[in-house]
């Protein structure tokens, strides 16, 4: 058995099963030099379930060993998300595991499982990401038991007389794991006998070159919020593989790592290279969007979200706004501002998000519709309806954070210069 650290503290998910109730008797065996307790989780799925779960409370009691018993209503979960049931199953495990006062939880996945999911991926068209398998830890999930067979495992409970449950669904061969373990795997040893060894030897030499390829796909520069990340568009012109991975790694880092699968990144791709302002709708009601420089993947009711109504009258000071608080000020700050002659400024200016029919003369000339001369400078869609503005009627006169309009540029005969930023 294999432990990243034998000081720390280890949960044990137990199923019941011949390779979690092995894993247990290790650990018993190693008692005391480890620290670790039962997790064992009833997913409400089968007759047998609860029984199951008693079966591993009643092994621990007998052994001493702290046992927690979680009873998740996976059928209720399906049905309110929409979603499979081995996926509904495994997000309430790890939601179960994620809330354990542990170092590390342990999950009994033998050299069996590993090649049967090396397997599955292929069959799905996976990318090398799947091909690569189940890894021995990952963050602080571990699998000390992934190096034996699931004849050792079996073979180890017979021996030391371990008792176990047998899952009488782990034999039904609708489910593509079971076919693949019952069917496909016995077929590949009559053809090699080292059939499974094989496969993972091939996972992991494809494991080193993702490795690599993972080295080259850095996110340094995307940057990361409450609602979206945003992906400079020169990351996504890379070699796809590399490419790829840049998705990969953001996704990840912004908590989204399950349901977004390749054609998704091929499509993100192809809109990267599209024209700006379109996008893209995605697993997790998320929405990917071009803005012109950048990929922006962002929450669907954030990117649908109506615009409030704002109009202010121009004061000199802070005026807050749901939007950002619009200052005016005859001391330059230290940030980004735009200089604004306050005696060119129309008694009736006002402080506003846009309106249509609004026009906007830039500075050095040049009248346009306001739309327009925001899609010149490429502010997205989305944040359009949401720029706040210093304007007269239809007559824009400041675009705040952007340009202020020819009409109210300083001169040389100014008098009155002001500062006008966003904070």
């Amino acid at each position: 058995m294999k432990l990243p650290d034998f000081t720390k503290k280890y949960a044990l998910a137990v199923s019941g099963g011949s390779d979690s109730m092995a894993m247990l008797h290790m650990f018993v065996t190693h008692r005391p030099t480890l620290n670790f307790f039962v997790v064992t989780v009833n997913h409400c799925l089968r007759k047998a379930g609860p029984s199951d779960a008693s079966f591993v409370e009643d092994y621990c009691q007998k052994h001493n060993v702290q046992c927690l018993r979680f009873d998740v209503d996976v059928p209720a979960i399906c049905k309110a998300e929409k979603l499979s049931v081995e996926t509904a199953a495994r997000q309430a495990r790890y939601q179960v595991f994620e809330t354990l006062d542990c170092d590390y939880v342990c999950l009994a996945h033998n050299k069996d499982d590993n090649a049967e999911s090396v397997l599955m991926h292929i069959l799905r068209g996976c990318g090398t990401h799947g091909v690569i398998g189940m890894r021995y830890q990952k963050g602080r999930y571990v699998r000390p038991v992934l190096h034996y067979t699931k004849q050792y495992l079996d073979d180890y409970c017979n021996h030391n007389g371990v008792p176990y449950v047998t899952d009488e669904t782990n034999f039904d061969l609708n489910m593509m794991r079971n076919y693949v373990r019952h069917e496909i795997v016995p077929r590949l040893k009559n053809i090699n006998s080292n059939a499974v060894n094989n496969v993972l030897r091939c996972s992991e030499n494809i494991k080193e070159d993702d490795d690599y390829l993972n080295s080259l796909a850095c996110i340094d520069e995307v940057t990361f919020n409450q609602y979206s990340f945003s992906i400079p568009l020169h990351l996504l012109a890379q070699p796809k593989p590399i490419a790829y991975r840049v998705l990969r790694k953001a996704f990840i880092r912004a908590g989204y790592e399950s349901n977004v699968e390749k054609f998704h990144y091929d499509n993100m791709l192809a809109l990267a290279n599209g024209f700006g302002g379109r996008r893209l709708s995605l697993p997790f009601d998320l929405v990917a969007v071009n803005d012109y420089d950048k990929l922006t993947v962002i929450s669907n009711s954030y990117y649908d979200s109506i615009a409030q109504s704002v109009l202010h009258p121009v004061t000199v000071g802070a005026t807050p706004t749901p939007y950002g608080t619009v200052n005016l000020s005859q001391t330059q700050p230290d940030q980004p501002c735009l200089q604004i002659d306050l005696d060119k400024l129309p008694p009736t200016a006002v402080i506003r998000t846009p309106q249509q029919g609004d026009v906007f003369t830039k500075f050095g000339g040049g009248t346009k519709p306001l739309v327009r001369y925001l899609i010149d400078k490429k502010i997205p869609q989305r944040q359009r309806n949401k720029l706040l503005l210093v304007a007269d009627g239809n007559n824009v006169l400041v675009v705040c954070g952007v340009e202020i309009a020819d009409a109210v540029k300083i001169d040389q005969n100014t008098k009155n210069k002001y500062y006008l930023y966003l904070t």
